[in-house]
């Protein structure tokens, strides 16, 4: 699926897609701290595509994906956080 065809907030199927964003965001952020890296937005946009199969060939493709990673990261590193508080900075590496 192209990024430009994914649910919009008008759809049945918007709270699981933008919820799958958000966990792939989470992992993404996730093995970089891991890693002990960083990833720019654009990174991550790309690595959010990846996870969750979307396409992203042509520039609007990429932007209505790059808009909704900077609108939820927020939401993803909040996860990361309380997942490193519940767990007392230990994580399970899922590899894929």
């Amino acid at each position: 699926m192209r990024a430009s065809e994914a649910p919009t907030i008008t759809h049945p199927g918007w709270n699981q897609y933008r919820s799958r964003v958000i966990a792939a965001i989470t992992d993404v952020e996730m093995l970089m701290q891991q890693l002990g890296r960083g990833l720019d937005s654009d990174g991550l946009t790309a690595e959010v595509a990846q996870r969750l199969g979307l396409h992203i060939n042509t520039q609007p493709d990429f932007d209505v994906l790059s808009a909704l990673v900077r609108a939820v990261r927020p939401i993803g590193r909040e996860a990361l956080r309380a997942t490193r508080e519940d767990q007392g900075g230990q994580f399970s590496l899922l590899l894929l």
